[in-house]
């Protein structure tokens, strides 16, 4: 039988550190793109936005009810720091309360100053000489200098949030990133969430609190890479047909529409065959574009973006050769030789005449600049990469990119 010393059991301290961190995590998924979110700053976490900062304090205490006693530090804490901004710096600044608890015995509402006042008061217990006890009424505020007006701004500025229980709270985490990052729930669970838990924890250990600030694009750009690392797990644990069929029914499964704007980017190296590539880009034209197709009004149609990364002159040169030769339709931004790359050309409209099947772009930039062009349409961007996934800035909120590693090239038509 194990023997446990119940009163050295840190059980709750553990879980109250990692329920912080769950907290701090869902915060920088529900930020702004670009706002700074501060681990261990003056709080738990401290959002930095447009209007202000936030300052959030976690607290959980799954066997105690929120009280006024157990709000009063919390809510000193926070006070004190609002108390000691010169009055020009208090603008903008919110606090925020953010726990779970058994139950909730008191009001959650807006403080009044009058109550604000009440919960700072206690009883200090005083013992006489003779051993007999009383107590007296004290307050925090006891020797702070604090007008009704300065705790009537901090008031308004302040809020408590109830969170759910521990696997729940969890679950909700696991589910913001799930959307965040537009996977499945086992991918989430299994893969992404590890990965962001294990970045803020890091980041809540540096010394330095210039180190321990991150975004909800930093913490994209960490995640897209537990994408590539998860799949090329699955390249290597699956055979070939399985991997080709996962993929398929994860990335490629949705019919197609036109109001989705698809870009292709494959890596070839000194070793990749021209003809190969021509294989994969005629199924990719194909599948993924409506030139073929005769009932589409033209303002709908659609042909995807290709980019061959990291192909020398000759194979691109090769490539569009064979494809022109073998009648399939393309456009690349160079509408006449010396021409610079024009976005209006690669964006040509496909028509029942004019059937595109291919938009050629030679790389990154390229592919930026005509993703940019596209509107407020969803951008998705397939990365079949051999050994190591594109690292590019994505266009807008509205766009989502895959990384897809690859044994060989000419898998590629049996994925998409």
């Amino acid at each position: 039988m194990l023997e446990v010393d119940k009163k050295r059991e840190a059980t709750a301290s553990i879980r109250g550190y990692f329920y912080q961190l769950d907290a701090a995590l869902l915060e920088i998924l529900n930020a702004g793109l670009n706002d700074s979110v501060v681990i261990e700053g003056i709080e738990d976490f401290d959002r930095y936005t447009d209007e202000g900062v936030i300052y959030g304090q976690v607290k959980y205490y799954a066997e105690q009810n929120l009280t006024d006693s157990v709000l009063r530090d919390p809510l000193h804490k926070l006070f004190v720091h609002f108390h000691g901004l010169e009055e020009a710096q208090r603008a903008g600044r919110k606090y925020l309360l953010y726990g779970h608890f058994s139950e909730v015995k008191i009001d959650i509402g807006e403080l009044s100053v009058e109550r604000f006042k009440s919960v700072m008061e206690y009883r200090k217990e005083v013992k006489a000489a003779d051993g007999t006890k009383t107590y007296e009424k004290k307050s925090l505020l006891d020797g702070t200098v604090a007008s009704d007006e300065l705790i009537e701004a901090f008031c308004k500025n302040f809020s408590i949030q109830i969170s759910a229980e521990f696997s729940e709270h969890r679950n909700i985490v696991i589910e913001a990133i799930r959307k965040n990052q537009n996977i499945s729930a086992f991918e989430a669970e299994g893969f992404h969430y590890p990965m962001a838990l294990d970045y803020i924890a890091t980041l809540a250990t540096k010394k330095d609190h210039n180190d321990r600030k991150t975004t909800r694009r930093d913490l994209q750009e960490l995640l897209k890479g537990t994408q590539a690392v998860h799949n090329r797990w699955l390249l290597r644990e699956k055979g070939a047909f399985e991997y080709a069929k996962h993929m398929k029914r994860l990335y490629f499964s949705p019919t197609n529409s036109a109001g989705v704007v698809r870009a292709f980017m494959i890596e070839c190296d000194a070793a990749t065959d021209g003809s190969i590539v021509c294989d994969q880009l005629r199924a990719i034209g194909n599948n993924w574009s409506s030139a073929k197709r005769r009932r589409i009004q033209n303002s709908e149609r659609y042909a995807p973006f290709i980019v061959l990364r990291g192909a020398d002159e000759n194979l691109v040169i090769q490539v569009k050769n064979e494809l022109f030769d073998t009648g399939t339709v393309f456009v690349d931004g160079y509408p006449y030789r010396g021409s610079p790359f024009r976005n209006d050309h690669v964006q040509s409209p496909q028509t029942q005449e004019h059937q595109i099947e291919i938009r050629f772009v030679d790389d990154v930039g390229q592919l930026l600049e005509a993703l940019n062009g596209v509107g407020r349409k969803l951008c998705h961007i397939y990365d079949f990469f051999l050994e190591r996934p594109a690292a590019m800035a994505l266009p807008g909120p509205k766009s989502r990119m895959y990384s897809i590693p690859v044994s060989s090239i000419s898998t590629i038509m049996s994925i998409i």
